[in-house]
Parts: C-alpha cells; structure tokens; sequence
C-alpha cells in the first residue's frame, strides 16, 4: 500500500481540475520527487493521481493517441482491478486519476505473514485471474505483473499498475500469464518461484493451470479467460465469469483499519495531515531494510534519454519499460545447458556476495532466475548463443525493490560449471560461478 505524505513546497496543489491531498510515494525510506499524488474525489473516496511528463505526449498526435488509450483504459471493468477513473492534461503534461486501492500488497502480506494456505491461494489465483481477464478484454495488457501490482484489499485481490496502451513487444498477454504462474508461486512458498517443483506446492486443478501457464511457448499459454474457467469449473459469459471470479476471490481479502476507508489520518476541512492513508504494515520496516542494504549490484538506476518513454499505469504509479536487446528470434538454449543452476555472484564496491539460481528450460528461449535473499525473481529471454556463452536479458517480475532489469551472460566452462556476469546500464558489473543442480 502506497503512503501518502504531505505536500512538499515545489509540489503543486491543483492538477488539472483535481486539487491534491498529499504526494504518494512507496514507503517512508522513498522522500525522492513524487510524480504520483493523493485527491479525494467528490463522493469521499480516495484517488491516486499519476503526472506522466510533457515528453509522454509532447505533440497534437500524440496528445490524441493518449486520449484514445486513456479512454480504452476506462473500459476496464471493475471486477478485481483498479480503475481508470479520468484522464487530461495540466498544462503540457498529461495526468491519469485512478482508484486508489486500500490494503496491503502480496508482496507485504507474504513477506510479513508466510505462504498462503490453499483457500486463501486458490482465491487469491482466481482474483488475479479475473483482475487480468478484465485488462485484456479490454484489448490492453498489464506488462509489469507480480506480487508488488496485487493489492489485498477489503473485498479481495486487486490489480493494480496495468498499462493503458496496447499490446506490444514482449507486453503481451501471454506474458502476463507466465508472470500471474510466478506470483501464484511466490504466494504458495512464501517466496520467489526457483523451479518446477514448486508446482507441487499447489492443489488441483490450480497446479495443472498454473504448469500450463509457465510453457516455454507463449503461443501455448492458455489466456486469462480460460484460466477462470478451469479454475471456476464453469463456462459462463464473460460478464457472469467475472462476477463469479470476484465473489469467489473474497476469501483472500484482508481488512482495512477502522475509520472511514480511504480517509488521510488527521485530514480535516481539506486540510491534509503528514499522515499515511490506508494501511500501515507491520513489513514496512523489513521491505526498507531490504531496499537500503541492496545498493548493490541489481538495483534500479535512473532512466537515460534514450530509454522509450515510460508506460503510464493504474494504481498511482508509472513504470518505464527499459531498452534492452532484443531477445534472439529463432536460438533456443543449448541440451547441454538444460537445468537447474546455483552459486554466487559477488562484487567488490561495495563488498556484496548474492546467491542466485538460474533454471534454464528445455527447448525454449527463455529462463527463471531468483535472488533468495533479495527476495526477487524474474524471467531470462535469450538475446544470443555465441562461443558457449549465452547472453540474457534478465527481466524481474518479484521485488523491484531490491533487484533491476539487466543483461546476465552465461559461460560454459570446462568443469561443467557456468560463469555468470551481469551488467546493467551503470554500477557495478557482480561476477560468480554457478554449479549444475539438476
């Protein structure tokens, strides 16, 4: 759940026509400049409002292409995910308003509570199933999915943070697929998905469903819709499926702290108070602790002027989709390679020693790749095979906090072990040796 503090002296106070409560930022350990502020909305509740930067549309085109998304997004239905409530510009910059989602996020809840037992996860995968159902039938995607864009809140699971423009590249809706699978499994183990084995963790028919998500071929994935229909055992209309999706999905909600829902503590007569809105998580303490000791290697750096645009979102947040390579059209992972791989990686400035796991899989292009004690995973795509190294673009899904995107190179060695490199767009470049498992 987002905090919301006061207004700092350069913030402004009105955007568009919406007049501001507070600026909204992760946690007391992020005071960096907001882009993203508190309103209350005209019947009492609570919006989050997301400043997108005058070059998102610096043109007449432009600025008509993101009215048209905008207006796209509004078509979400509410059922599991946040809504796109308005969209306009302030001056040359243009805003989204979206709802502002109480609760705490997956990610809190298990780092703070511990996996999920089976009622409360198989609600919690039929709630995000429907929340992602309602975006794509919407002919959008989500791009950003994982535990942080799942908000528990008083009537169930909510999606938030979902992208207002169409499917693109790699933001497809298979790939929203793979990563609801992973955040399904970090749900059940109480931790980043490391492997296969982690299916066993899930009931039926939820381990099948799940399996099926995590193909190697994106074009095999079942779609969001038939995952409700295995998971719900019904094959409704879409509206009735969503509606059931949401009924069924409550036994994951988490209650909101007494008082009136979505109120800033302390705000009186529009005059808003340093307080957070919402809930306040016994976790925040560890999730900052986290943040702070990894000014390490894998953490996020600030964007540079030839990284594309950033990708507007509901939630209150915006998230920027960095250049990386592009993954390799036809190569697959060499057999001999196939596997479960461990080690650690470690660098010198500062001193860091990581332990990592790499699970590359068959007959695909692509991998998983987790840092334990980060609490943070993600997907490897295959960019290149080249004299027995492989280069991957390592794209996190899990704890975004603590570990960024990159590109992992991978080289066999004699010993039958595998150097493992990353590098990212600036910092420091951690190297280890990795150890065959499986």
């Amino acid at each position: 759940m987002p905090f919301v503090t006061p207004l700092g002296t350069d913030d402004p106070r009105r955007v568009g026509r919406y007049r501001l409560s507070g600026r909204i930022s992760d946690g007391p350990a992020d005071p960096g400049p907001a882009k993203s502020y508190a309103t209350r909305l005209p019947d009492g509740g609570m919006a989050s409002i997301a400043l997108l930067g005058e070059n998102w549309a610096p043109g007449g085109a432009s600025r008509d292409r993101f009215a048209a998304e905008a207006k796209t997004a509004r078509r979400v239905t509410p059922f599991c995910a946040a809504r796109i409530l308005d969209a306009g510009f302030d001056g040359d910059e243009p805003y989204l308003v979206s709802e502002l989602v109480e609760g705490p996020s997956l990610t809190e809840v298990v780092l703070g509570e511990g996996p999920f037992g089976e009622t409360e996860l198989v609600a919690l995968a039929i709630g995000m199933a429907t929340g992602l159902t309602a975006v794509h039938q919407a002919g959008l995607v989500h791009g950003d999915f994982g535990p942080d864009h799942v908000v528990l809140g008083a009537d169930g699971p909510r999606v938030i943070g979902f992208s207002i423009t169409p499917p693109y590249g790699s933001a497809t809706p298979a790939a929203d697929m793979f990563a609801w699978a992973q955040t399904v499994l970090f749900a059940a183990a109480g931790r980043p998905a490391t492997g296969p084995p982690d299916l066993d963790l899930l009931p039926e028919p939820l381990r099948g469903t799940a399996a099926a998500c995590l193909a190697p071929d994106p074009g095999s994935r079942p779609a969001s819709r038939n995952v409700m229909t295995a998971l719900l055992g019904r094959s409704d209309g879409a509206a009735s499926l969503l509606t059931e999706g949401a009924r069924r999905s409550r036994a994951a909600a988490r209650g909101v702290p007494p008082g009136h829902p979505g109120e800033l503590a302390g705000e009186s007569r529009g005059r808003p108070v340093a307080r957070r809105a919402g809930w306040v998580t016994a976790c925040a303490a560890c999730v900052a602790a986290i943040a702070v000791a990894s000014i390490l290697i894998f953490t996020h750096h600030p964007a540079h002027s030839g990284d594309p645009r950033p990708l507007a979102s509901a939630g209150g947040k915006t998230s920027e989709r960095k250049a990386s390579p592009s993954p390799a059209a036809t190569s697959i992972i060499p057999a001999s390679l196939v596997g479960s791989w461990s080690g650690h990686v470690r660098q010198t400035t500062p001193a860091m020693d990581v332990a990592v796991n790499v699970q590359l899989i068959a007959g695909s292009s692509a991998g998983i790749i987790s840092y334990p004690s980060l609490n943070c995973s993600g997907n490897l795509l295959l960019v290149s095979v080249a004299g027995g190294a492989l280069t991957m673009d390592q794209q996190i899904s899990t704890g975004k906090q603590t570990c960024g995107n990159g590109v992992v190179t991978l080289t066999e060695q004699a010993n039958k072990t595998l150097t493992f490199s990353f590098k990212s767009s600036s910092g420091p470049a951690p190297t280890g040796t990795l150890i065959r498992q499986s």
